[in-house]
């Protein structure tokens, strides 16, 4: 598993130099704008619980790595709570109309955001080896370590203004992202001992190229969305000539 382990480090670098982590870097721009595609990300944030529970989760586990998995799934399917209150607290839980909120979660504009767990879940059901399902569970939280540790450092500057926690995309999330399944003793040093064949880890990187390039294209969604779409009216378009707010 080591070398699938490097694979990952190698995709995470590439996932890193995604725009949308430049413009959430870029602090001429006003943090909340800088966290402006929560709304955007809510098909995932909801249905990751329903993945963890209802795919990620084998009871009773068939194996040491599907028990792993199981314990680390347990820290992953309540999140969704979270981030409904960073919602709230970012002021981006306005009232609209409930026909609108659906159009919009089900239009092509969220499309990439709105599959990804369903392919998550394709890919790992078509899984018969536990390697392959670990594989995959590796990939998706590595994509989770880079994109919070982008969101806490805006959810940092935001505290200092407004001296609110945010739990979902400030520091508190990040630090449980480690980027392995977390839960069970000395985890990365298991995962790293794991041996797997040539085929199996040719196998297990294609899974994880398919995770990271699945999540790439949700940040690509997030970022056409945060240039077209303002924080007071997130599910219609702002004119072409309006700009991005500034901080201030």
């Amino acid at each position: 598993m080591k070398r699938v382990l490097e694979f990952i480090e190698v995709k995470k670098h590439e996932f890193e130099q995604h725009p949308l982590f430049e413009f959430m870097r870029d602090q001429s721009i006003s943090p909340q704008q800088r966290l402006g595609f929560a709304p955007c990300l809510a098909p995932f944030a909801m249905n990751f619980g329903d993945l963890n529970k209802y795919f990620l989760r084998e009871n009773p586990p068939s194996n040491p790595i599907q028990e792993m998995i199981n314990v680390h799934t347990f820290e992953d399917d309540h999140h969704w709570l979270w981030y409904l209150k960073d919602l709230a607290l970012l002021g981006l839980d306005h009232t609209v109309k409930f026909s609108d909120t659906l159009k919009f979660m089900w239009s092509d504009e969220t499309q990439h955001t709105r599959l990804v767990c369903t392919h998550l879940a394709l890919w790992y059901t078509q899984q018969t080896n536990p390697q392959l399902k670990l594989a995959i569970t590796e990939a998706v939280e590595a994509t989770g370590h880079v994109i919070l540790y982008r969101t806490a450092q805006v959810a940092t500057e935001l505290e200092q203004v407004t001296h609110i926690k945010y739990p979902y995309f400030g520091q508190s999330h990040f630090d449980l992202e480690t980027g392995h399944p977390i839960g069970t003793d000395n985890v990365e040093d298991l995962i790293e001992s794991i041996e797997l064949d040539d085929e199996t880890c040719e196998q297990a990187c294609e899974l994880v190229t398919r995770v990271f390039d699945a999540f790439t294209h949700v940040l690509s969604e997030f970022m056409v969305y945060v240039e077209t779409y303002s924080l007071e009216h997130p599910y219609t378009k702002r004119p072409a000539t309006s700009k991005i707010p500034v901080a201030v």
